[in-house]
């Protein structure tokens, strides 16, 4: 993934890819040919193959910008560095290099540290506890 901290924005606003060509010309008609329906369930035909296509995972992320949400997290600067530094340099690093994933998106790495967080929510409470100087045996 790129440094750019606002490379999702361009998936999301569209501005990514277009192509700026000019269009094919369309083929002359054959007088043979059958009417328009047919032209369209040929056009039909080709869009149906080409997304039928099965898309190599690694080539692309996991779920489009547009499908997320903006959430604010209230985090201590030191916590938020770290943070950024294991996402883009070791977990981003590891996904590019070692499996070969291209286009990984901070919205991507977002939403698995989040996943993750939220399957260990006991570690979340031990943290927090810890943060406030409380014995887990004090507690109860």
């Amino acid at each position: 993934m790129s440094e750019d901290p606002f490379g999702d924005l361009d998936a999301a606003m569209g501005s990514g890819e277009t192509d700026s060509g000019p269009e094919p010309e369309p083929e002359p008609a054959d007088e043979d040919a059958g009417t328009d329906d047919a032209v369209e369930s040929d056009d039909e035909s080709a869009t149906e193959s080409a997304s039928a296509e099965p898309v190599d995972p690694r080539e692309r992320p996991a779920f489009e910008f547009d499908e997320t949400v903006h959430k604010a997290l209230y985090v201590l600067e030191a916590v938020a560095d770290e943070f950024d530094d294991i996402i883009t340099y070791d977990v981003e690093r590891e996904l590019t290099r070692d499996h070969g994933l291209k286009g990984v998106t901070k919205s991507e790495l977002h939403n698995a540290a989040l996943a993750v967080a939220t399957e260990h929510p006991e570690e979340i409470v031990e943290r927090v506890l810890e943060q406030r100087g409380v014995d887990d045996e004090d507690s109860e």
